[in-house]
């Protein structure tokens, strides 16, 4: 279906998105997060059933729904898409977007490794469209607002990051438990460890050591470890695929630690906390507890306003490729310290 004479009469002062797919993620988080978000308009799904994209069209009040990928693609009225597709399909459907002349914002992980993350952004380049990964906690206003915190020097120099983030995968298909289509706890909790990581201490540990439990069937890391040491500090973390759901981060500085209630996750109809603890001697209860409010913050809607803004206003994306690529760079390190091959391993990277 043509809607190119619709194209004409859009506000410029937006952007309008199609999601390929219809699954919980987008059911439960996008869809609606896109339709409030300033500067965009949540107008088109599709799904390889085009009964599925038709009820999800009706619930969450999208004009258009296609029974392909590639007829959202094609449509000349869609400026960028979002793609929330299993792990093993993000590089093809990148690619294929670009092409289609839109700009992406995919779901973590971008890629399954560092070279396959390299060959779609140098594909996206090349087509003139942006591509983010999305990691939307980080557009959320407790992170913006513990960075700043850090920046400020409120804990003194950073020392040490620990990360939990876990949860039970229990559906029969789900993709988080096969392998081949990048499945397990490292790449689809563990990238927000290492993003957190990189973002605070730096892209390149000297050393990083880490442990999984396999599923023994499958092969899956359902349960994984790591400490990556940067020398002066440290970030340790555990995600998990078989644990009762749970996140947390707390960091430690030299002055004292920060936490943040819901690190990665939070409710867009929940408040949250940062905590500070600072003045502490010998006792953890004497320690000056220092409790800031954040109010209700939808991130995946403050994330598409920020991919918006960047594309309405010819910038760069909000997170760069080159960070997604420093990203899975260390995953594979933390795979090959495992003693683990990645979900590409003996297979060629197509751009």
């Amino acid at each position: 279906m043509d809607h190119g004479s619709a194209a004409s009469s859009k506000p410029p002062a937006t952007v309008r998105w199609g999601v390929l797919g219809t699954g919980a993620i987008v059911r439960n988080h996008v869809f609606d997060a896109i339709r409030d978000a300033e500067l965009c308009e949540l107008y088109a799904v599709a799904s390889r059933d085009g009964q599925r994209a038709a009820a999800a069209a009706t619930a969450h009040d999208i004009e258009f729904a296609y029974g392909s990928y590639e007829e959202l693609l094609a449509d000349p009225a869609i400026d960028v898409v979002y793609l929330p597709l299993p792990n093993h399909l993000h590089a093809t459907w990148i690619t294929a977007a670009a092409d289609a002349g839109k700009h992406v914002l995919c779901e973590k992980p971008l890629t399954l490794d560092a070279p396959e993350a390299e060959a779609v952004a140098a594909h996206c380049r090349a087509r003139g469209v942006l591509l983010m990964e999305a990691f939307m906690y980080r557009f959320h206003p407790a992170w913006v607002e513990a960075r700043r915190l850090l920046a400020d020097g409120a804990i003194g120099r950073i020392l040490d990051v620990a990360v939990w983030f876990g949860f039970r995968a229990t559906r029969s298909n789900d993709y988080r438990l096969v392998r081949e289509q990048g499945g397990g706890a490292l790449l689809d909790l563990g990238c927000y460890a290492v993003n957190v990581s990189r973002m605070l201490l730096g892209d390149d540990p000297d050393a990083a050591h880490a442990a999984a439990r396999l599923d023994p069937a499958t092969g899956v890391d359902l349960t994984f470890s790591a400490v990556l040491d940067y020398g002066d500090a440290h970030c340790t973390f555990t995600c998990s695929l078989e644990h009762e759901p749970d996140q947390r981060v707390r960091i430690h500085g030299t002055h004292g630690w920060l936490s943040i209630a819901d690190p990665f996750n939070c409710p867009p109809d929940y408040a949250t906390t940062i905590t500070i603890a600072t003045g502490g001697d010998d006792h953890p209860h004497h320690s000056l507890l220092r409790i800031i409010d954040i109010e209700p913050a939808n991130q995946y809607g403050l994330q598409a306003t920020a991919f918006a803004q960047a594309i309405l206003g010819g910038e760069t994306s909000p997170l760069p490729p080159e960070d997604s690529i420093s990203n899975m760079r260390l995953i594979g390190r933390l795979f090959a310290s495992a003693g683990l091959d990645g979900p590409q391993a003996g297979k060629a990277v197509t751009p």
